[in-house]
């Protein structure tokens, strides 16, 4: 009894710490182009007992592209205006990066005539 209580311990400590393939998540943020500080943080999507070809892993860096163009079209929120941004991208164990594509963030003020 107290093998297998040591075998599920290293099982859920493996899995927690390299591929928790139960709950996996798709995180996308819009970062500084230079010391790729956070600006912006989505929770994409997610799927739950998934492989890594799942879409909601597979398309995770596609996704996360348009909404940090998005982003960056319409203002960036309280980012200085005019500040570069990039997407960098996590889909659990399956993928991570950071694009070489650079958004300028968009004045979003509007000029009267």
């Amino acid at each position: 009894m107290k093998s297998l209580t040591v075998a599920l311990v290293l099982i859920g400590c493996f899995m927690v710490v390299n591929c928790n393939f139960i709950n996996r998540k798709c995180i996308c943020k819009a970062v500084s182009n230079t010391v790729h500080y956070v600006f912006r943080e989505w929770d994409q999507s997610s799927c739950t007992f998934c492989s890594c070809n799942d879409p909601a892993m597979t398309n995770c860096e596609g996704v996360c592209k348009r909404m940090v163009q998005d982003y960056a079209t319409s203002g960036c929120g309280k980012v200085v205006k005019g500040s570069i941004v990039k997407h960098k991208w996590e889909a659990s164990n399956c993928g991570e990066g950071i694009s070489k594509e650079d958004y300028k963030c968009a004045s979003t003020h509007l000029i009267s005539e």
